[in-house]
């Protein structure tokens, strides 16, 4: 079937009218093309983030504040990627503001422990049921990679078993061949099926996303949980669940949603109040490797681990994450996944090419079709001429700052968009 014959109101092809769009994005945004080629002379592709890159080039921001960005062309944008998930707070919340600028008054960069250090610590592990003990890294690629190795150093193993389409970070990236990826024993597992996922007596860790957040927002089954959980304990293998992403979902992670505790956990993102930051912990006696003077005991470090703004920026945005605020964002985003579900089932000709997928405040969306690729792009650009910025790759991620105001002005878009390129 065509993509003519995949929209058949047309007169234009998928391709002609994404071309209108991205045409219309180039001419108004000049100065974000000018920024993306002048730091192309010094950064391959003209920035360090390739999840960012599309053709002809991203907008480039200059400010934000609550959930509106500002772009060096001077437009405004209604921001749906909350710095993909990590921005659950808006753009300069007020509380974590004040907080850094008390920083900025008594002195970073000290090269000591600071009590905000003890203090985050202990708001963290309060909430998660797996983490008796916690330390400290910069990011979420950073806190997965440093938990395999925690785990097989204490199951005395070596082989690891992930999924298909799993995302851990740049180098623990499972979608696709990745020449980065970390050179460990990998076996995969098919996620959210227990038939393609065979946990072998020689595993040494598991590590699984409650919720695959690159791979489509896609929830994990309960049931594939629990199988996990009793796979691990039976063969003696470390269950590490990656909450990165998922931990904004539910007040003590989607682990606590589902009643199933892994061994470790792996956290980054918001619970850096905008700052570099990653986390990982686990049980008493896996942790206790890092006591000093153990037996057979770890020795981590790193000069920012504990830096003091991401510490004393975290103490507040944990202190923000609470189970109200939670599922306030939980519900808007499900009246915008609802609603966009609803206008699809309306409409025959997108019924067929447009799936969402989910949980509370973060929507996958997905289409299909031999124009799939096209229509995504086609989407993105609608709605970003329009003033509103989503995932490029398809997602939505709410944050504290966002109300029913902006999803009710998303939905009308989206409307717009239907009625404008798949009409029945």
């Amino acid at each position: 079937m065509s993509s003519q014959d995949q929209l058949p109101n047309l007169t234009l092809s998928v391709q002609d009218h994404l071309q209108v769009q991205i045409d219309k994005f180039a001419e108004e945004n000049p100065l974000s093309g000018e920024a993306i080629r002048e730091a192309s002379s010094a950064i391959p592709g003209g920035t360090t983030r390739a999840i960012l890159l599309h053709t002809p080039f991203p907008p480039v921001f200059v400010g934000g504040k609550e959930c509106f960005l500002k772009s060096v062309d001077g437009r405004e944008y209604l921001d749906f990627v909350s710095e993909y998930c990590a921005g659950m707070f808006g753009h300069s919340h007020p509380r974590i503001n004040e907080a850094i600028e008390g920083v900025l008054r008594a002195g970073h960069t000290l090269g000591g422990p600071t009590p905000k250090e003890g203090e985050l610590a202990k708001a963290i592990t309060k909430r998660f049921p797996s983490m008796d003990a916690i330390r400290f890294c910069n990011s979420g690629t950073e806190a997965n990679t440093l938990a395999l190795a925690t785990a097989l150093a204490y199951s005395q193993r070596k082989k690891i078993l992930v999924f298909e389409n799993g995302y851990h970070g740049g180098t623990l990236s499972f979608s696709r061949h990745n020449p980065l990826l970390l050179p460990h024993q990998f076996v995969y597992g098919r996620y959210n099926d227990r038939e393609r996922t065979r946990v072998d007596i020689d595993v040494g860790a598991i590590l699984i996303e409650p919720l695959q957040g690159a791979g489509g927002m896609v929830p994990s089954q309960n049931e594939f949980l629990k199988y996990l959980r009793e796979e691990a304990t039976r063969v003696g293998a470390v269950l590490i669940f990656d909450e990165v992403v998922s931990s904004r979902l539910y007040y003590g992670g989607m682990q606590e949603y589902y009643g199933v505790t892994p061994d470790m956990t792996t956290i980054g993102k918001h619970f850096g109040g905008g700052f570099s930051f990653g986390a990982f912990g686990g049980k008493k006696e896996i942790m206790s490797l890092y006591a000093p003077g153990a037996p057979r005991g770890l020795y981590h470090s790193g000069t920012w681990n504990n830096n003091v703004f991401t510490m004393t920026a975290g103490v507040v945005a944990t202190d923000l994450l609470s189970r109200e605020n939670i599922e306030k964002t939980n519900s808007l985003g499900d009246a915008l996944r609802n609603g966009m579900q609803e206008l699809v089932n309306s409409n025959e000709a997108a019924r067929s090419l447009i799936n969402f997928k989910g949980f509370g405040s973060v929507i996958g969306i997905s289409f299909n079709g031999p124009s799939s690729v096209q229509l995504r792009d086609l989407f993105f650009f609608y709605l970003l001429n329009n003033g509103v910025y989503v995932g490029h790759r398809g997602f939505f991620a709410l944050n504290l700052t966002h109300k029913q105001e902006h999803v009710d002005g998303v939905l009308d878009l989206f409307r717009a968009f239907l009625k404008r390129y798949m009409a029945e």
